[in-house]
């Protein structure tokens, strides 16, 4: 190959790297320009049709940067502009109260995760994980209980697991590491006589467990408690338990299955998720990332449900099944009879 063949073949090479970068700089464009606007108002203002001269009112924009703004959006699916400006149904669907996992909880939770990233590459230690932090992360992975939510479970989720819904009718249910409580307020929602007891080390994250709880008025049912879970002490009490093992660093694990496999009664059952299974290739890369961030926090990442199997029958669990969801492969173990 001549020295100028040579020239060509890196220029295109370096071509496909400028491609590649083009990408992250649009997308994280979109997103900086999303998350400035929901700052603004926007978002909710624009889930009813509005004039673009309503907008700019509205906006206290000049007229042509208003314009530019709708292009923008519309371009990249978040609005539709004919005679009026509006969300498309899927981000209205995001913003609105009733979302499972809202626009505003994905926002913070991509700053978060950016943050972390951008500290990885800087600082030698673990990541940092504020109160705050922790909160933003809890709101974004727990989701809330709403009419959309209830309907998952009592469509798609609880009739790929009977046996959650049997327990609960019967037992107490635990809820080791509930963060907001999204499936326990979910699972009060739906079955009245629930008597729940949810456990949450990190006093933040707990206020807001405790509002929601309170303003679905499921106090009387759901009882919150501020602690680590290893020190939760009553046995033999609850016919079912759910273990957000996600959240748990290495040095915690044993011990949390251990408390598990005593405040069960015998015949009870621990439900395990597996979160994060390895994904295909177009998976890869934001899968790689989110991986950086969860071991620099310290935590497993991406265990899969024979290594969750292998974790709670070393402690004394046996397996009942490993169930396939649609929220993904549920890990079910018992305590022996």
């Amino acid at each position: 190959m001549s020295n100028q063949d040579d020239q060509l073949a890196r220029f295109a090479l370096a071509g496909q790297a400028r491609d590649v970068v083009k990408a992250w700089v649009d997308g994280a464009q979109v997103l900086s320009l999303v998350t400035a606007l929901r700052d603004k108002g926007w978002t909710t203002y624009l889930t009813e049709p509005r004039t673009l001269d309503a907008l700019t009112a509205f906006s206290g924009l000049p007229p042509e940067r208003v314009a530019d703004l709708v292009g923008a959006l519309e371009a990249n699916g978040v609005v539709t502009y004919d005679e009026t400006v509006q969300l498309t149904e899927s981000f209205a669907a995001l913003v609105a109260d009733d979302a499972y996992i809202g626009l505003d909880d994905a926002l913070d939770q991509s700053e978060l995760l950016t943050r972390m990233v951008r500290t990885a590459a800087e600082d030698p230690g673990p990541l940092p994980l504020s109160a705050s932090d922790a909160l933003v992360t809890a709101r974004a992975t727990g989701g809330k209980a709403s009419p959309v939510t209830r309907a998952l479970y009592d469509k798609l989720f609880l009739p790929q697991i009977p046996e959650l819904a049997e327990l609960i009718h019967t037992d107490r249910f635990l809820d080791v590491g509930c963060g907001v409580a999204g499936a326990t307020t979910t699972l009060a929602g739906l079955f009245p006589d629930l008597r729940g007891t949810a456990l949450e080390l990190i006093p933040t994250v707990a206020a807001e467990t405790q509002r929601r709880i309170d303003a679905l008025g499921v106090g009387d049912r759901v009882d919150l408690k501020v602690m680590d879970a290893r020190d939760f002490d009553e046995k033999d009490a609850f016919g079912s338990a759910f273990w957000a093992q996600p959240f748990f660093p290495a040095e915690t694990r044993q011990a949390t299955l251990e408390m598990i496999l005593r405040a069960l009664r015998p015949g009870g059952i621990l439900f395990v998720q597996e979160m994060e299974p390895v994904p295909d290739e177009a998976g890869r890369p934001s899968y790689a990332l989110r991986k950086l961030v969860a071991q620099g926090w310290g935590v497993p990442f991406g265990r899969t449900a024979e290594e969750l199997t292998e974790e709670a029958v070393a402690v004394g669990f046996e397996l009942i099944r490993i169930a396939q969801t649609d929220f993904g492969r549920m890990v079910l173990v018992g305590r022996p009879l």
